[in-house]
C-alpha cells in the first residue's frame, strides 16, 4: 500500500475534496501525466494545431483584402479549422477524462499501486462511450444555456458526474447520464458550489498563462494606434500572438487534469452519502481482519 494513499470513498466537505484533489495530484501528478502522454498525447498536439489555426483564419477573415472579395475563402477555412478544433477537443476530453478516471479506479482498488495496463486497457474499452457521452452531455447542457441560463447552469452540475458514473459503476451512457440526476438529488448546492470554487481557481490558474498574450496584444495594440496603423485588424494576430494563444490554450485543456480528478472526489463524496459503500467495505475490510 502507498504511504500516501489518499482515500477516495468517504464523506468530505467543499474545503477537503480541494485540499484532496490538489494533493492527489501532488503525489501521482507524475505518473498520471505520464499515462496522459501516452492516450492522449497525439490529440493534444493535434487540438493545438487546430487552436492555432483557428486563430489564424479568423485573423484572415479581418483582412482587408479578404474583406474587400467577400470574405468567403477565409471564412471557410475559419469554419473548417473550428470543427476540426472542436471534434479533436472532443475526443482530448474524452481520453483525458477516461485516462484520470481509469488511473484513480486502479490506485483505488490497489490501495495507492496503479496498474498502467488496466488503465490503458480501460481507456481502449469505454473509449466510444466516453466521446458518446461527452457529445451527449455537451448538447444537453447547450440546449439547457439555449433555454436560459439557468437551465443550463442546473444541467451542468449533474452532467459534470456523468464521465465518472462510466467509469466507476461501469454502467451504460444512458444509464450514467439517469443516474447522474438521482447521484446530486437533494445535494445540488453543495456540489454546484463546488465546481463553482474549482472554476474560479482553475480560471486564477489559466489567467497566469494568458498574461503574455495578453500583455503582447496591449502593446501591439498601442503601438499601432501611436503610428496610426490600425486600418489592418488582421495585422495584431501575428504568429507571435498566436504562439503565445496557443502556449494558453494548452495550458488551459491541461488543467482540464484538475477538474477531472475534482469530479472523482465529488462523485465519492456524493455517493457516500447515499450509498455509504465505502463505509460499508471498511467494515467488511475490519470482519476479514479479524
Amino acid at each position: 500500500m502507498n504511504n500516501n494513499y489518499i482515500e477516495f470513498k468517504k464523506r468530505r466537505e467543499l474545503g477537503d475534496i480541494l485540499t484532496d484533489t490538489f494533493g492527489f495530484l501532488r503525489h501521482n501528478g507524475k505518473s498520471l501525466f505520464g499515462m496522459l502522454i501516452k492516450t492522449s498525447g497525439i490529440p493534444f498536439v493535434i487540438l493545438l494545431l487546430a487552436s492555432g489555426y483557428y486563430t489564424h483564419a479568423s485573423a484572415d477573415v479581418l483582412d482587408p483584402v479578404n474583406l474587400s472579395s467577400g470574405g468567403l475563402l477565409g471564412t471557410g477555412n475559419m469554419f473548417i479549422a473550428l470543427f476540426v478544433m472542436l471534434i479533436t477537443l472532443l475526443v482530448f476530453y474524452g481520453l483525458l477524462f477516461g485516462t484520470v478516471l481509469h488511473f484513480i479506479k486502479s490506485y483505488i482498488e490497489g490501495k495507492g499501486v496503479v496498474d498502467q495496463d488496466a488503465v490503458s486497457q480501460g481507456v481502449k474499452k469505454d473509449f466510444g462511450s466516453m466521446i458518446g457521452l461527452g457529445l451527449l452531455s455537451g448538447i444537453i447542457i447547450f440546449f439547457g444555456f439555449m433555454l436560459c441560463v439557468i437551465p443550463g447552469v442546473y444541467l451542468y452540475v449533474p452532467m459534470s458526474m456523468v464521465f465518472s458514473l462510466l467509469v466507476f459503476r461501469n454502467i451504460s451512457v444512458s444509464d450514467s447520464i439517469n443516474e447522474s440526476f438521482q447521484l446530486v438529488k437533494d445535494e445540488w448546492w453543495i456540489t454546484f458550489a463546488t465546481l463553482f470554487v474549482l472554476g474560479i481557481i482553475i480560471w486564477l490558474i489559466s489567467m497566469v498563462f494568458s498574461i503574455p498574450a495578453v500583455v503582447y496584444s496591449l502593446t501591439k495594440t498601442f503601438t499601432a494606434a501611436t503610428e496610426s496603423t490600425m486600418s489592418d485588424p488582421s495585422s495584431m494576430f501575428d504568429w507571435v500572438f498566436i504562439i503565445l494563444n496557443t502556449i494558453s490554450s494548452a495550458a488551459q485543456y491541461i488543467l482540464y487534469i484538475i477538474t477531472a480528478v475534482a469530479t472523482a472526489f465529488i462523485y465519492f463524496n456524493l455517493n457516500e452519502r447515499k450509498h455509504s459503500t465505502g463505509a460499508f467495505e471498511q467494515i467488511e475490510s475490519l470482519g476479514k481482519s479479524e
